[in-house]
């Protein structure tokens, strides 16, 4: 089938006749330019059940012209495209635009309707408006981005659509943001957004913002600074001349590294800032073997796991352990086994001198000065695929690239100023017993190691004993992938409840962890307590015991938890799944980031 014409593709997707493509496909071609002309007759024709329109419409999005994509456009806004199939469209459209800069003939000004539409489509809307540019949807833009009760994802996404737009009612949105009556968080993404459009206006908000002595998140506009070409280098003069606070210096430090940048001026100005040396002495070799000495004799794997864990770090933003955490740099579980210490203790202090060829990222730099850096997912003529230090994929056309290199480690060298050396001795001693025998080999229980923690918990759920399962579905199943962040559960499967309570003003956390069941059974489900613990598998409520059993049929299960923290006595949630005596069911656990 590999080398088959593109119409037997058509015949698998659609289920329709031989006889019937024949007859209609060499007529559409002759009828239109279009390079998927059959794939529109068919979708036109009412033919296609139902299930496999979306696949068509994707393989449309992906070679069709702007005609083709405004027959699409069409169908969306006139609400012929419901639910499922109306989100695909719109990401089919997105991807189009990333790939290959088409965007759909007609009018776009129906794109203003789709942004007052529910989650996930009023999100990807706005993306679209920033893509194509739709100026009759910036009073919209414009309202989503100052709205106080407008959720972080889709504010961001607002203030980027009304970057992309430009024009006067851009800056005057992004001057309102940065003012002193603008939230501090608010503050920091609009000084992210003039980055674009005016980089030393950009500078100057974002120094007085960090010097206003609020609380805050910087993180937004240093992202932006170091996406930015030359933008590095400026910040780190208006640093070096005005005086900002120690612990947002080390913020801003710390995330710098945690995406593996450690531009020199930026650096040295940060490390002064914050009270750090700039300087990185390079150890001696006596010095070099002595720390492997100390890492054998006197490192402490069980500190250094909590070490590892710290946020400041970013560890687990990268890597997986026992595959749960990030996805760009490799799953950790087995590196003590195949590692010398030696090996580990050189690769982070000198991340850069020994990069394996799946790990090396490439940076690329845009013909509008805009700097990414990651790794190569894909390429092909039209587009490269990077994948960031965050795991993000991005998408960017050939065509706009004007210069790319090869940019060592995404570990960045100067890691670990962040670090004692004793609190190094410890990380480097964890690292080494990963996969070794003991309290640390490769997990070969099916815990839960990678769980959801929902930021703010529905009331319905907290105040009844029992909850609706209609109810349960739509405010919990169904909540948009932006109300739940990943938490990772240590070697052994324990979730710290420590972690946990840093994470919520409330005394209670709910928490979500997914089975995939590829042969149906029955299956058990135990955890360490369920003291003052509910219990959900889908949306059925099950007993607050240890132990549950229940079956399940092929696919994705979801299970949730909702903890009272109060007046705990154990560490942490421990939690696995097994399969009961006699049954056929197979399954795994799901992990990753």
């Amino acid at each position: 089938m590999r080398n088959q014409p593109p119409i037997y593709s058509i015949l698998l997707l659609s289920g329709l006749t031989l006889s019937f493509v024949l007859q209609h496909s060499e007529h559409a071609v002759a009828q239109s330019k279009s390079s998927v002309a059959p794939l529109m007759k068919l979708l036109k024709s009412g033919r296609v059940p139902a299930q496999r329109q979306g696949t068509l419409i994707e393989l449309i999005c992906r070679k069709g012209n702007k005609e083709d994509l405004g027959y699409i456009w069409g169908q969306i806004t006139t609400n012929a495209f419901k639910g499922d199939l109306k989100e695909k469209s719109l990401l089919a459209l997105k991807e189009a635009f990333q790939n290959r800069k088409i965007i759909p003939a007609g009018s776009l000004q129906g794109i203003s309707t789709l942004i007052n539409e529910k989650p996930p489509i009023n999100l990807v809307a706005v993306e679209l408006a920033g893509l194509w540019k739709v100026t009759s949807a910036t009073e919209k833009l414009q309202q989503l981005a100052l709205a106080t009760k407008t959720n972080e994802k889709l504010r961001t996404a607002a203030i980027d659509a009304l970057v992309s737009i430009g024009g006067p009612e851009s800056m005057q949105a992004m001057n309102e943001l940065t003012g002193e009556n603008s939230p501090q968080e608010i503050r920091y993404l609009g000084a992210a957004a003039l980055v674009t459009l005016n980089l030393k206006q950009a500078i100057k908000a974002g120094i007085k913002i960090m010097s206003s002595g609020q609380s805050g998140d910087p993180t937004p506009f240093i992202a932006a600074i170091l996406e930015k070409q030359g933008a590095a280098d400026q910040l780190a003069a208006a640093i070096n001349s005005q005086k900002i606070p120690e612990d947002i210096a080390k913020k801003l430090l710390r995330y710098m590294y945690s995406v593996g940048r450690s531009d020199k001026l930026l650096s040295d100005a940060l490390s002064k800032a914050a009270g750090m040396s700039g300087k990185e002495k390079k150890l001696t070799d006596a010095e070099f073997k002595q720390l492997v000495a100390d890492v054998i004799d006197h490192g402490n794997a069980e500190r250094g796991e909590k070490i590892f864990r710290r946020s400041d770090l970013s560890c687990m933003k990268c890597h997986a352990v026992s595959k749960a955490g990030g996805e760009v740099g490799p799953d950790l579980s087995p590196i003590g086994a195949s590692s010398p210490v030696d090996y580990l203790v050189r690769s982070i202090l000198y991340p850069n001198q020994a990069v394996k060829e799946a790990y090396q990222t490439y940076v690329i730099v845009t013909f509008e000065g805009k700097i990414i850096r990651g790794i190569i997912v894909d390429r092909n003529e039209e587009r490269i695929i990077l994948k960031d230090a965050n795991g993000k994929q991005i998408v960017i056309p050939v065509d706009d690239i004007d210069d790319e290199a090869e940019g060592g480690s995404l570990m960045p060298q100067g890691l670990t100023k962040f670090l004692t050396r004793d609190e190094l001795v410890d990380i480097v001693k964890y690292l080494s017993v990963l996969g070794k025998p003991g309290p640390y080999a490769i997990r070969s229980k099916p815990t839960v190691q990678r769980w959801l923690l929902m930021r703010n918990i529905p009331d319905l759920i907290l105040s009844n004993e029992t909850v609706d399962e209609e109810l349960f579905e739509e405010h919990v199943l169904r909540a948009p992938s932006t109300d739940w962040t990943p938490q990772y559960a240590m070697v052994a499967g324990l979730l710290p409840y420590e972690e946990l309570k840093t994470l919520t003003t409330d005394s209670s956390v709910l928490l979500q962890a997914e089975i995939n069941v590829t042969e149906a059974g029955k299956i058990g489900f135990r955890v360490n307590s369920a003291q003052d613990t509910k219990i959900w598998i889908d949306a059925r409520q099950l007993k607050s015991e240890s132990e549950n059993q229940f079956d399940l049929e092929k696919g994705i299960h979801k299970l949730t938890l909702l903890i009272n923290l109060a007046n705990r006595n154990e560490e942490g949630i421990q939690a696995e799944f097994f399969k009961p005596a006699g049954s056929k069911v197979s399954f795994t656990v799901v992990g990753g980031k």
